[in-house]
């Protein structure tokens, strides 16, 4: 009989045990997701302010010099006669690429930890001419550079204009390319390269677009 209580007694302290173990878990889970999400929310603020720093540097007439709270922006060259592109019923407007360098300072530099930067931007604008569900993701579009260099937007600093596309919807934004090798005076040529668009099918409706603008 004893040996029976002692195995119940311990049945019910394990129960216990597991019990505690699991609300301890699920309190630090809550935790942790509270906090991912404040870093979340933190890091994309960061990132409109900063973005929007670099918009206003970079919307200006060739040799303009902006000073503002990032620092000191020169806009070496700009190209806004660019042709539209179609492919699918996916209509792409770029409607204008600059090429610029920056002298950093306060939280933009902290935050691009460099003082500074040389880079291109390109604006676009993105239009699903169908009334179908379009996945097209123009905001991934690699470009290359007569210098060499083959370059990914900042993900941190350029507007998310990629995904669903649902229906006859029209997104636009920003994307930014940090040159690594080069400056922005030695860019004479940028080739842009974006994926074909799909179906919910995952079926290409249209082909990769592929071009190259000249400064």
């Amino acid at each position: 009989m004893k040996k029976n209580w002692l195995y119940l007694l311990l049945m019910i302290m394990t129960v216990l045990l597991l019990i505690s173990c699991g609300a301890e878990q699920q309190e630090e889970q809550i935790e942790e997701d509270a906090d991912q999400q404040e870093l979340e929310e933190t890091g994309e603020t960061e990132r409109d302010e900063e973005e929007q720093v670099l918009d206003e540097a970079t919307g200006h007439d060739e040799g303009d010099v902006v000073e503002n709270e990032g620092g000191t922006f020169t806009l070496i060259s700009k190209q806004d006669d660019i042709e539209s592109q179609e492919t699918g019923p996916m209509i792409v407007d770029i409607t204008q690429i600059n090429a610029s360098s920056g002298q950093l300072q306060g939280d933009l530099a902290d935050f691009l930890e460099t003082t500074e930067i040389e880079y291109i931007q390109v604006d676009m604008e993105v239009e699903n001419t169908s009334d179908d569900t379009i996945f097209f993701y123009p905001g991934q579009a690699t470009i290359t550079t007569n210098t060499g260099e083959q370059l990914e937007s900042d993900m941190w600093l350029s507007d998310h204009i990629d995904g669903e596309f649902i229906g006859a919807v029209r997104k636009s934004g920003s994307q930014f390319f940090i040159l690594e090798n080069s400056t922005a005076d030695e860019i004479e040529t940028v080739r842009i390269i974006i994926n074909a668009p799909h179906n919910e099918e995952w079926e290409d409706v249209g082909d990769k677009i592929d071009f190259t603008v000249e400064f």
